[in-house]
């Protein structure tokens, strides 16, 4: 077994402390959601036909505030009146749409970082350490 470098082992945990913590004070995706892309194909009176590339936030709970139109159809009935289960973003070319990607990132990152420092915490948890409440599983 090769040696375990100590000191590399808690200048990552440093890394992912300090970098957890930047991402808690950046842009981040709404929980549970998720970016989904879709076409739209049009057809024209003049004949011209084309293909538009939405995105839209998606989430299997409804998170998103509804934004109805004023000749909007009623909310049927067995559905959130107040929230909704996605919303759009934008056109695959909106600005908006890349700066969504970089929140759903972000919360990407941030979601592995906390599963990676429960991981460390259930492991250290379990350790025999002199002088901790855990001991006596040991003895």
């Amino acid at each position: 077994m090769e040696d375990i470098n100590i000191n590399e082992i808690i200048d990552k945990i440093n890394y992912l402390k300090t970098l957890r913590e930047e991402l808690l004070e950046s842009e981040l995706s709404p929980e549970g959601a998720w970016i989904h892309q879709y076409k739209i194909h049009r057809s024209y009176p003049s004949g011209y036909e084309s293909t538009y590339i939405y995105s839209k936030w998606q989430a299997d709970k409804p998170i998103f505030k509804r934004n109805p139109k004023k000749n909007a159809l009623p909310v049927k009935s067995d559905k959130n009146e107040e929230y909704t289960n996605h919303q759009h973003i934008g056109s695959i070319n909106d600005p908006k749409v890349e700066q969504a990607y970089k929140s759903w990132n972000n919360r990407k990152t941030l979601e592995n970082i906390e599963k990676a420092f429960e991981r460390i915490e259930a492991i250290i948890y379990f350790l025999p350490f002199p002088n901790s409440d855990n001991t006596d599983d040991f003895k």
